[in-house]
């Protein structure tokens, strides 16, 4: 798990996003870990996108998008945040089974 600045994390899911395979998740919390969303690509052009917190969700989009629905939960759940926490994910059928043991780091810069 690594701690970014909150104005680098949309940048950072782009890139993560060209990055995927299937199978792949990351996932972005608040410093308290309290809120945030999951994204899982689920085949070449669909990703599932799981927002929690103050707004729950989950949904299925392509890759504009989820684009969109970064920035808007962003802004939701994240309002007065300057570091947010990244993991990311290999192997995932399900976006609800996401486990935290074991699994390799991506580097970040």
């Amino acid at each position: 798990m690594s701690k970014i600045h909150i104005s680098h994390v949309e940048v950072s899911c782009e890139r993560f996003i060209k990055a995927m395979t299937i199978g792949d998740a990351f996932e972005v919390l608040t410093f308290k870990k309290d809120r945030g969303f999951c994204v899982l690509k689920q085949s070449e052009t669909e990703y599932s996108f799981k927002q929690f917190g103050y707004s729950d969700q989950m949904i299925t989009v392509d890759a504009n998008a989820l684009k969109k629905q970064i920035k808007k939960a962003v802004k939701v759940e994240f309002p007065r945040s300057n570091i947010a926490w990244v993991e990311h994910f290999q192997q995932v059928d399900s976006i609800d089974d996401l486990k935290r043991h074991g699994q390799a780091q991506y580097h970040l810069f």
